[in-house]
């Protein structure tokens, strides 16, 4: 085991940092970094940050030990003997909760070294009275992956700067130093994963570094993580960011305007619910695990460690982005609060929530953390008194992917997670100039491309005893096609009708490039196309992280169907038609392969 010699034998207890009376803002990262009047919490939080990062690994209350409580090192956290698969939620209606109090344990163990901080500040300065006062509201700030400044500008600078300025109370006052950023990256102290062969090149210690698709990443010791790592094993912000903004508007905030109007826990909580294929629903397909899903891979990457769900937790940015999934449960809850399906059901709620202690003798359960006021925190959108309905209305305005757009157009996919063994992706395009059959991937950089939905599965070599016996476990995802619709000019800016691409003008023999508006009368209506055209022009392809193409025959294909959503009539409660099945052509010429 690695933990054969702890450094400290206490239990690690969960304790809220407030009452329920009280709960401290948890702001975005953004305005925690950069608004002067958290500027005392700002400065307590990234020095107790990096100095729980500086705990050595073999603390219960190191960064390293907690993080691993996500997956690698499979050891056992809170509990004697040896780890039984691992701890973590995934596919199930415990997604949501039980991430809570993980982020809730990080952020009550910067806590924790930012007071003893502030009780090393001198006693003789009339400084530490303030420094102490500011410490009460310190909390774990989130990043809004889908904000309109993420969507303009990508990664938030601070997330990938290697230094911070933070200001220190000394014996002769306030001082500046600098610190190595605590957000950007945490530096192994011991390998984590399993090495490959000498000189293999998914090795980090070899050049050019080129990772293996299908496996893990291994880090050695001393080495840092990594996002979308270059040949040199050094973070590509470039990609990473053109990635999270190319994300931004194509997944996250239509994903955000979906699962915001689901009412049933079963199907927000997880992306793991059997639909039956006579029940047309669109609501089966939308959840927050789905969405969460997809910024792990937009940040991650091939050879990224956000993009692996054994190491993601290694890779500070792993809270910030929880902390902004529990965000958008609460204020769902709060859209939510009184529809008799909007919590779990049955005795799942009163689970214990291991390995987050709430005494030495108990865990903290689902019902215990419904209320996030109960852990000590709450958000912006939850600080005033708010209705249900403006709420909504204001998430969806705040969201819309596709402003003026009554109509929306969809895809749903249902496909095994787990067989191919490996994160991949089901990726999406409209009207191919070819029906390609070849091993060649088109580029996300096509016009054609729509979208794409993440299958954040963890490598067959997991130790994940779930996982390995989940071998039928599914994902539900959506693709919102209308933006790659328009683009194509398949439908209008106003999405008020639906053509045939490329049809030919009555009077004129050649083929427009694209449809004009402005000639509508030299259209043959009778080219004109209703949306039900759409599921047979729509290609699927399975893509590993390498962008190598996968058999329909090896990735669980179960289906895939085209929709309608109009908001016409109401915003918060939409008309969902279901337009037909997609059936790929593969699959026509060969049905065993379903």
């Amino acid at each position: 085991m690695l933990y054969d010699a702890w450094t400290s034998k206490e239990l690690v207890i969960l304790k809220p940092l407030s009452g329920p009376d009280d709960p401290k803002l948890r702001l975005p990262i953004e305005t925690l970094m950069s608004d002067l009047n958290y500027k005392i919490q700002r400065d307590l939080f990234l020095q107790g940050f990096a100095n729980v990062q500086r705990i050595k690994y073999n603390d219960p209350k190191s960064f390293y030990a907690v993080a691993g409580i996500h997956g690698l090192p499979y050891e056992p956290y809170n509990e004697d003997g040896e780890m039984t698969g691992g701890y973590c939620h995934h596919g199930d209606t415990l997604f949501p909760t039980w991430h809570r109090p993980y982020v809730s344990l990080l952020e009550m163990l910067i806590y924790d070294e930012a007071s003893d901080i502030v009780k090393g500040y001198p006693d003789d300065r009339e400084e530490k009275n303030i420094y102490q006062k500011g410490l009460e509201d310190v909390r774990f700030p989130y990043w809004d992956w889908a904000s309109p400044s993420t969507l303009c500008q990508g990664m938030p600078s601070v997330l990938s700067e290697e230094y911070v300025t933070v200001t220190t109370l000394r014996d002769t006052g306030e001082e500046e130093i600098r610190i190595r950023n605590p957000l950007r990256a945490y530096t192994l102290p011991v390998n984590l994963g399993t090495m490959g062969s000498v000189g293999d090149t998914s090795n980090p210690t070899q050049r050019p570094y080129d990772p293996d698709a299908c496996i893990t990443p291994y880090t050695p010791s001393g080495y840092a993580t990594v996002r979308h790592p270059n040949e040199n094993y050094l973070s590509n912000m470039d990609s990473t960011n053109l990635e999270i903004v190319r994300s931004c508007s194509s997944k996250f905030r239509p994903s955000i305007c979906d699962i915001l109007l689901v009412e049933d826990w079963l199907y927000f909580s997880n992306h793991n619910n059997e639909t039956n294929e006579d029940d047309k629903d669109y609501k089966h397909y939308s959840s927050i695990e789905g969405v969460h899903d997809s910024v792990h891979d937009a940040i991650g990457g091939l050879g990224g460690h956000m993009g692996y769900t054994d190491i993601a937790g290694f890779d500070p940015i792993f809270f910030l982005h929880h902390a902004n999934v529990d965000r958008l449960v609460a204020i769902w809850q709060a859209i939510h609060p009184d529809h008799p399906d909007s919590w779990i059901i049955g005795d799942d709620k009163l689970a214990p929530l291991k390995p987050f202690l709430k005494t030495e003798t108990e865990y903290w359960t689902s019902d215990d953390v419904r209320n996030i006021k109960n852990l000590g925190y709450t958000y912006p959108e939850l600080k005033d008194p708010i209705s249900p309905k403006e709420l909504l209305k204001d998430m969806l305005n705040y969201y819309q992917p596709i402003p003026n757009s009554n109509i929306k157009w969809k895809l749903t996919i249902t496909v095994k997670k787990n067989k191919v063994g490996s994160p991949f992706q089901v990726r999406a395009f409209i009207d191919l100039p070819t029906r390609s059959t070849d091993s060649s991937t088109p580029p996300i950089t096509s016009p054609n491309f729509a979208g794409f939905v993440s299958i954040f599965a963890r490598g067959s070599e997991t130790n994940c005893e779930k996982c390995k016996s989940s071998q039928d476990a599914v994902v539900n995802g959506e693709i919102d096609l209308t933006a790659c619709m328009q683009r194509l000019g398949i439908i209008n800016k106003k999405n008020k009708k639906v053509y045939k691409p490329l049809p030919k003008p009555k009077n004129d023999q050649s083929r427009q490039p694209e449809y004009d508006p402005s000639r509508q009368s030299e259209y043959d209506p009778s080219l004109q196309h209703t949306p039900k055209d759409l599921n047979e022009r729509i290609t699927l392809m399975f893509v590993l992280k390498d962008n190598s193409r996968l058999s329909f025959k090896n990735v669980g294909f179960k289906s895939a169907g085209c929709w309608e959503i109009d908001y016409s009539e109401n915003i918060t409660n939409p008309n969902y038609n279901y337009l037909g099945g997609i059936v790929p052509d593969v699959i026509k010429k060969q049905p065993s392969l379903l």
